[in-house]
């Protein structure tokens, strides 16, 4: 298990993420993590990644939207036809990221679902991501958007803090119009922690995306620099779900329940 030292005594756990995860449904031998939102996705799926390898032979990241590649772990293509030999993989690396092909400088496609879950068997763990947000805190599910498949074990749901208290206009939001439209705000609306709440846990909001089999954990990250704001919105978050609140820092590695 990674250790890691605490940025501030007062606010942080010095815990591995793996403990944000709650235990696997009874019956389900592996585990299967989706991704979802924006804010810190791809930062918490490395950061998955590397803990899990210290426990498990086989990890698997991957993306079924679009993506790009890391510094730190080679990104490995299955090309059109998905053929792969994971198991091979695994003998020299781990973990194992990959991707489906190259669309331009440094943005490839996803695999599908239908390769995704043909993948499951070789790993012990899975991590993947389910939607794109242009590497913003906030965004609009269009109907194109995929949805979590209910082979996922757990969907982790990541907000930036940093929208918190903005306005609309502000950038912080992905498919700004779209957002406008379905939550019927104007461009100089205050996005809040009541509408931030609304929006993350309405089935007209990310919850469209999830089905209710898939257990639900909700992440707000740059709580290192929004603390205040990051706890007040996982406060408010609790008021309406009883699943498993986070906040913290994702590249700073500490985080923290709400008190």
């Amino acid at each position: 298990m990674v250790n890691f030292i605490p940025c501030n005594q007062l606010m942080t756990h010095s815990q591995s993420f793996l403990n944000i995860l709650p235990k696997v449904p009874q019956g389900i031998p592996k585990l299967c993590v989706a991704l979802l939102g924006g804010g810190g996705k791809t930062s918490l799926m490395y950061q998955l990644g590397k803990e899990f390898v210290t426990e498990n032979n086989h990890v698997l990241m991957t993306s079924i939207t679009k993506a790009g590649p890391t510094n730190n772990i080679p990104l490995h293509l299955t090309g059109s036809n998905g053929e792969i030999f994971l198991t091979q993989m695994f003998k020299s690396q781990n973990p194992v990221y990959l991707l489906r092909e190259r669309i331009k400088d440094n943005k490839y496609k996803g695999i599908s679902i239908a390769q995704l879950e043909s993948f499951l068997p070789e790993a012990d763990v899975t991590i993947f991501e389910c939607d794109g947000s242009r590497n913003l805190p906030l965004k609009a599910h269009s109907h194109w958007d995929p949805v979590v498949p209910d082979f996922a074990t757990h969907v982790i749901i990541v907000i930036g803090a940093d929208v918190i208290n903005t306005k609309l206009n502000d950038g912080k939001v992905h498919r700004l119009k779209l957002f406008k439209s379905l939550w019927d705000i104007q461009d100089d609306t205050v996005i809040d922690i009541p509408l931030i709440t609304k929006v993350v846990t309405d089935k007209q909001g990310y919850l469209s995306k999830i089905p209710d089999s898939v257990q639900k954990i909700y992440f707000i990250n740059k709580a290192d620099k929004f603390h205040k704001a990051a706890n007040a919105l996982a406060t408010s978050i609790a008021k309406v779900r009883s699943d498993s609140i986070f906040f913290g820092s994702i590249h700073q590695a500490w985080w923290k329940t709400i008190s």
